[in-house]
């Protein structure tokens, strides 16, 4: 086998362990803790303002390994949403959660470092937004949905004391702040545009 075939086969491999067998939440989780671990570590090299911007992304790690456990977000969304209709696929699933969401979050948290820490407005509005949506999901259905206890201990307390610490920064403006909510509110509203365009693409199918 040549270099570049086996380049592919490693490529699948890893495509097959992460998605076919849905591993990827696991790996998130132990990737989220080793992460808290090495910020809690560092804590009085940070500062308290930067440790809670870098710790937005393992936290959303800690939190996917809740929704998305065995698919479990998934299927519930395909039963209660979709009524039985596929919504959102495990491959779309997983590319929403590394592609959007660890990128986002890794661009703008060096962002914050680099250029101006309320920057870190945007991973930390878009946690906050995320555990509101997991709240309204639990009174529209009356029932906990996957996500839903990290959301309420985590993303909420931990999102708005964050966002009250960024708020006394001198330099704070509604700009930043609106940029935090837009970048959050856009993305989410991607997410669901996606999802109800592959519905509104199945009922086409259908008919």
């Amino acid at each position: 086998m040549n270099q570049e075939g086996a380049q592919l086969n490693a490529r699948e491999k890893m495509w097959n362990w992460l998605v076919t067998q849905w591993q990827w939440p696991q790996a998130a989780l132990f990737c989220g803790v080793m992460m808290i671990l090495l910020l809690t570590a560092l804590l009085t090299k940070l500062g308290l303002m930067y440790f809670l911007i870098a710790m937005t992304l393992p936290m959303y790690m800690v939190h996917q390994f809740e929704e998305h456990y065995n698919n479990r977000f998934c299927l519930m969304l395909n039963e209660k949403i979709g009524q039985g209709k596929v919504v959102l696929t495990p491959k779309q699933v997983f590319w929403i959660n590394s592609l959007w969401v660890w990128a986002l979050s890794m661009v703008t948290i060096a962002l914050a470092f680099l250029v101006n820490p309320l920057i870190g407005l945007i991973p930390v509005y878009f946690l906050v937004l995320n555990g509101i949506l997991h709240c309204l999901q639990a009174i529209r259905f009356r029932s906990s949905n996957p996500g839903l206890f990290t959301s309420l201990i985590v993303f909420l307390p931990v999102g708005g004391y964050t966002i009250y610490k960024l708020s006394e920064l001198p330099d704070n403006c509604w700009q930043y702040q609106a940029l935090g909510i837009g970048v959050a509110v856009i993305g989410h509203a991607a997410i669901l545009l996606q999802a109800g365009l592959h519905i509104l693409s199945l009922k086409r199918a259908a008919d």
